[in-house]
């Protein structure tokens, strides 16, 4: 079993209680970890904050080259830790190989950060000095999901180290293998105490961390459902929050379009990681002309799908993380059957050898605004495709979401797109490219999608308090 990594120290759970770890794939248990208690999480805490001071004040330089050290042993282990990733997730191996890449460029990144990024502005008279000054706010609990269990990791923690803040970090207690690897082969290059690991369940673990007076700062990804209920225990005590929350994100195609690079971008959508990714495509608007053309290089693509063991060298597209996350996308699929859908590819439960927790890729149509399926978030390889006469009619469709995470607009109109940019409620909006997050930029999620910014210098901002200084010469 497991152990907690704390005080770059492997620690026994005060708890003899234990969750496993299975592969998705063939539904065998690989490992397990404790429960985790609020012992745990107090005794994984307080060695944030006993180590937050002495990083924080480092000098940037220094905390930029003792960060560049964690990337070169990740480098060094990076196959062996991709496989971990492939045996407790599912993915592909050439996908988990390219979030662990993924993860050493974004160390790089924000190690480089830490000494460029700039703390002030001058505007005022002669005689006096009116800056800025951002400081650490202390110890930050980043509490990550299990979809991208390294690069969402990683995500919430190097931005936190680069500018002088502790971590305590929970995993996934379906994925937290990888990342517990890494802290093995990688965190004692961070002086003791500066970033934490902490095993368990979220309902004892993760609600100690939100609640924890010595906590300043929550990063959660995951669930609007948790993350309404993060919001709301830290507002008792006004900490400071980052939430990236559902979605239930919009493609919108228009007759502009080469249609069948189009169904080829949008299986992409739909179907990379089954389906389990934050910015999937989870509703699809296509302009009434070229709808038929549409389906049909749609249906050839979820049929190109090759879905299966990760570990399979042919294997484009693995299995549902597990069981109940499986048996709710089949419920919104059926469901949306029962109230009148069609289902043209898909739509089935599948094993191999009576093993795994797969779903087909599947391309639904004639659903509506009032089904779960486009209202609520699927998060599996689930493609529904609705029609629309004009453009404007599509961005409003589109609107009417309770998510705004990011969207999706092929076109080869300049006043669409443009329209597009202005009036389409997400965070993240892409024309003409696949989804994910943008190369350098940053976003803020709209509505129930989440609240605060996510990547590069501003997140930076973020996580740190910022001081106005107006110094007057006496003189």
């Amino acid at each position: 079993m497991k152990t907690h990594w704390i005080n770059n120290t492997n620690v026994e759970s005060s708890s003899d209680s234990s969750i496993k770890v299975q592969n998705p794939a063939t539904e065998e248990v690989i490992d397990l970890i404790p429960r985790g208690t609020e012992e745990d999480v107090e005794q994984g805490v307080k060695a944030a904050k006993d180590a937050s001071k002495g990083w924080a004040t480092l000098a940037p330089k220094a905390r930029k080259e003792i960060i560049k050290k964690v990337s070169r042993r990740i480098e060094e282990n990076k196959d062996k830790i991709a496989e971990i990733l492939t045996s407790e997730q599912g993915k592909p191996l050439p996908q988990a190989k390219a979030e662990v890449n993924g993860i050493i460029g974004m160390i790089d990144e924000y190690a480089e950060m830490a000494v460029s990024y700039r703390t002030g502005v001058q505007g005022s008279a002669e005689g006096e000095l009116t800056f800025q000054k951002w400081q650490a706010r202390g110890v930050t609990a980043c509490i990550v999901p299990w979809n991208f269990p390294l690069q969402v990791a990683f995500e919430t923690i190097v931005p936190n180290l680069a500018v002088g803040n502790t971590v305590v970090v929970k995993p996934a207690s379906l994925t937290p293998l990888s990342l517990r690897y890494i802290a093995d082969i990688a965190f004692d290059e961070l002086p003791s105490g500066v970033c934490n690991v902490l095993l368990g369940s979220g309902s004892v673990v993760g609600e100690h961390l939100i609640n924890h007076k010595d906590v300043d700062t929550i990063m959660f990804i995951g669930s609007e459902k948790t993350g309404l209920h993060i919001g709301e225990a830290a507002g008792k005590s006004l900490k400071k929050v980052i939430l990236e929350l559902g979605g239930k994100d919009a493609l919108v195609i228009d007759d502009t379009v080469d249609v069948k690079e189009a169904a080829k971008q949008a299986a992409d959508a739909c179907f990379a990681n089954s389906g389990q990714i934050c910015t999937s495509t989870e509703r699809i608007y296509v302009q009434e002309g070229i709808y038929e053309e549409f389906i049909s290089h749609l249906k050839e693509e979820a049929a190109n799908v090759k879905w299966g063991n990760g570990n399979n060298s042919d294997v484009t597209m693995g299995p549902i993380v597990d069981e109940n996350q499986r048996n709710l996308i089949h419920q919104h699929v059926e469901n949306a059957i029962a109230a009148g859908a069609e289902v043209h590819f898909g739509g089935a439960n599948e094993s191999i050898d009576g093993k795994g927790y797969f779903y087909t890729p599947t391309v639904i149509t004639n659903v509506n605004e009032e089904m779960e399926i486009i209202c609520d978030e699927t998060f599996g390889p689930v493609a529904p495709v609705m029609t629309y006469k004009n453009f404007s009619d599509a961005i409003d469709n589109v609107n009417k979401s309770n998510y705004g995470l990011s969207a999706i607009v092929y076109t080869e109109s300049s006043k669409n797109a443009i329209e597009a940019i202005e009036r389409l409620e997400a965070g993240m909006i892409k024309i003409n490219t696949k989804r994910g997050k943008s190369p350098g930029a940053t976003s803020e999620p709209f509505k129930l999608s989440g609240i605060g910014k996510g990547y590069g210098i501003e997140v930076m901002q973020e996580l740190t308090i910022q001081k106005s200084i107006h110094w007057k010469s006496t003189l």
